[in-house]
């Protein structure tokens, strides 16, 4: 950890906003794992569709990485787009 973390410096409302970016990425992370557990359980596994959520899963790892805290138009874009996401990941298992 660095001497000065850049959160010490950050506003409630940007840590706030930060946090529920990267909460929007592990849900989408989470609705891959959890598709992937579904497919991998039936009888007859698609793996197009494992291999397929296994990269958007990574695909979020990648996208975690680069966020950058200060860019607030990113953090809420991020937000938006993987709070999507998980909601269409979640109803490509049903």
């Amino acid at each position: 950890m660095s001497e000065n973390p850049p959160n010490e410096s950050w506003s409630g409302t940007e840590l706030a906003s930060y946090e529920a970016a990267l909460e929007a990425i592990h849900g989408a992370m989470g609705a891959y794992s959890a598709l992937i557990a579904h497919e991998e359980a039936k009888d007859a596994p698609d793996e197009r569709v494992i291999a397929e959520a296994t990269e958007g899963r990574r695909a979020c790892v990648r996208r975690r990485e680069a966020l950058d805290p200060a860019n607030a138009t990113d953090i809420a874009r991020v937000r938006a787009e993987f709070s999507a996401l998980s909601e269409t990941v979640r109803a490509a298992r049903r």
